[in-house]
């Protein structure tokens, strides 16, 4: 009994409302969660058809939103997408900013640095206590800002709509930085 409790507290449920389509990820703003199910998961955001984050090799910035659902599709990469309420032009000139400040992933610096930044900014919400993605996702629907989540490539992983993501640690986030020094091709 007390492994289910330990697997239940080292997981976050999230509630999927379906799979996501291109052309939904064409409108709107998203934070995407890249290999979801992998410790740590990668983040950035989504908006107007455009993807910005940081990696450890710098940021990605105005990429189009249908090659990365693409090559999601192709290499089956799991894929989570949180739909925020409101979208806007300004919010590409916000992120840009964000990423552009933060440039890439280091020791001191995780994916989720821009993207909390940008949120603060776009939605006016203190987000100080978001160490991490499974603090964050909380805030967010306490403030009702999700609109929607949507899936990618992990419907094997999911029982009664929910997907449960394994909660990382500071720790986890330092080694796969320091894995990322060792092998360029890994994005955390």
């Amino acid at each position: 009994m007390t492994g289910d409790l330990f697997i239940i507290m080292n997981n976050y449920p999230i509630n999927i409302t379906a799979t996501i389509t291109e052309e939904k990820l064409q409108k709107g703003t998203f934070i995407f969660i890249y290999r979801a199910s992998r410790i740590p998961p990668h983040i950035g955001v989504i908006t107007n058809g455009l993807l910005y984050d940081i990696t450890s090799v710098g940021p990605n910035t105005n990429l189009k939103v249908a090659d990365f659902y693409k090559t999601s599709v192709k290499r089956k990469m799991e894929v989570l997408f949180v739909e925020l309420k409101g979208s806007d032009l300004t919010t590409n000139e916000i992120i840009l900013e964000k990423v552009k400040k933060y440039w890439k992933v280091t020791a001191d610096t995780s994916c989720l640095a821009p993207v909390k930044d940008f949120l603060q900014e776009w939605k006016n919400i203190n987000l100080a206590q978001a160490t991490f993605l499974f603090d964050l996702l909380p805030i967010l629907e306490g403030e009702n800002l999700v609109a929607g989540v949507y899936e990618l490539n992990l419907q094997p992983k999911i029982k009664n709509n929910v997907f449960k993501l394994i909660k990382y640690s500071q720790a986890d986030i330092q080694d796969c930085i320091a894995a990322l020094g060792r092998k360029e091709k890994i994005s955390c």
